[in-house]
């Protein structure tokens, strides 16, 4: 599914709050759940936040350019996720992206609250 946003614009936190964006270097789904949770409850009511996975972090700016993820692991994340999305209640089905970024792929979880 279509980014409403460039991912250039995410990864240097233009026109999105930073708080309201995280970088991931790789797939771990207990922080990255514990994220998408906090995003769809939207305490804040700040509209949800995103996740990139992929993109190293350094003093909350994204590394450049991105580590990436292998084409392997990208099916295995979206494998995974269809049962971690099963077990979220109420159901809550955050919206997926492949971007490539500095020629290699990253994950980016939307976890948008209308």
């Amino acid at each position: 599914m279509a980014l409403p946003l460039n991912i250039e614009d995410l990864l240097n936190k233009r026109k999105v709050e930073s708080n309201r964006i995280e970088f991931k270097e790789g797939w771990n789904p207990d922080k990255i759940y514990h994220s998408i949770c906090a995003f769809a409850n939207d305490f804040d009511n700040m509209g949800g936040g995103y996740i990139l996975v992929g993109v190293e972090e350094q003093n909350g700016v994204a590394v450049r350019p991105v580590k990436g993820l292998a084409e392997a692991e990208l099916d295995e994340i979206q494998k995974a996720m269809v049962g971690y999305n099963n077990k979220i209640e109420p159901f809550y089905l955050p919206r997926t992206s492949l971007e490539e970024v500095d020629g290699k792929q990253i994950f980016v979880i939307g976890c948008l609250v209308v």
